[in-house]
């Protein structure tokens, strides 16, 4: 969809600053899109799989992958070529087109360009070390891409029984003989082991997990400083001068992956309701019930570049710059 000026007609941007559509071409402030943060409706996760939702909640897109960054590239159905969004290189399309659904809401971008530029060049001056290629980009006029990154969230309540052991610790005295043949005591902590079984259950909420490969897992997980609260409904005139990713990994995927991220603190449940000084789980069985989640995109500012033939990312939070 176009959004033009009212005043000179020219192709409207987003703005971060003003959180309004601005015409880069006379400047013209133009209507503000609703930022309001709004409560966000949640879908039924086995449902949503049933029926992968309705037609109009969904859009057809190709993606194809980047041949020499590696990047995920989402192009509108009918194109039969693009530009990488990261590295620039020219991409063909060779895959069908399929439905993915649309987003239901985004976090705002608001953090400008500039500002991001500023944070990136800062962030290279502190690396003496950095690679040449990566200098000569913080010099460029446009060394950013703004990216809008798919993601899901995942509720659910979990109920997971276990079986285990609790370890408690205790000291003896033993008597030991020295090197000279000489008998001392010693004092020795050794553990008490106590098989164990329990139940624990906890309420998740806002599992967030990252939908496409493109960015690196160890990167965009470090970009945790988000405030969900502040997404208002997906717009597209909030893409007006950035690029959205769709999603490669699909619902069911995600929830493999937030599953992993929602196991790490249920066996800190259990630890804990082992208590002792140690503890081993043997088994775990969840159950997982009242699924929901968003699908949601989220604002980076990316950096692509080349060293030694390898392509490494620079990642800047969208909105609040980390």
């Amino acid at each position: 969809n176009k959004f033009t000026c009212k005043n000179c007609g020219g192709d409207l941007i987003f703005n971060p600053e003003t959180q309004s559509l601005k015409c880069p071409y006379c400047g013209t402030e133009n209507e503000n899109p609703d930022t309001i943060p709004e409560v966000h409706e949640e879908l039924d996760f086995k449902e949503a799989l049933a029926k992968f939702r309705n037609a109009e909640d969904t859009v057809e897109v190709q993606i194809e992958k980047c041949p020499a960054c590696g990047a995920e590239v989402t192009l509108e159905a009918n194109a039969t070529t693009a530009g990488c969004d990261f590295c620039g290189t020219s991409i063909v399309a060779g895959g069908k087109s399929h439905k993915v659904m649309k987003p239901q809401y985004l976090l705002p971008f608001k953090i400008t360009k500039d500002e991001a530029k500023k944070t990136f060049r800062e962030w290279i001056q502190k690396r003496k070390f950095a690679p040449n290629d990566l200098k000569k980009q913080a010099r460029m006029a446009e060394p950013l891409k703004g990216i809008y990154y798919p993601h899901w969230t995942f509720d659910a309540d979990t109920r997971s029984k276990y079986s285990g052991k609790r370890g408690v610790h205790y000291t003896r005295t033993v008597e030991k003989t020295d090197s000279e043949g000489k008998k001392y005591t010693d004092t020795v902590t050794e553990t008490r082991w106590t098989s164990v079984s329990g139940k624990v259950s906890r309420f998740f909420d806002d599992v967030l997990v990252a939908a496409s490969h493109t960015l690196k897992k160890k990167l965009t997980g470090k970009l945790d400083e988000w405030n969900l609260k502040e997404m208002v409904s997906f717009s597209e005139k909030y893409l007006k001068g950035f690029k959205a990713e769709s999603y490669s990994i699909d619902l069911e995927e995600g929830f493999s992956f937030a599953k992993e991220i929602m196991n790490e603190e249920i066996r800190s449940d259990i630890r804990h309701d082992i208590g002792g000084d140690e503890q081993e789980i043997k088994r775990v069985d969840t159950e997982y019930s009242d699924i929901k989640f968003k699908y949601i995109l989220l604002p980076i500012w990316v950096v692509v570049y080349k060293f030694k033939d390898k392509y490494f990312q620079v990642l800047i939070n969208g909105s609040t710059e980390r």
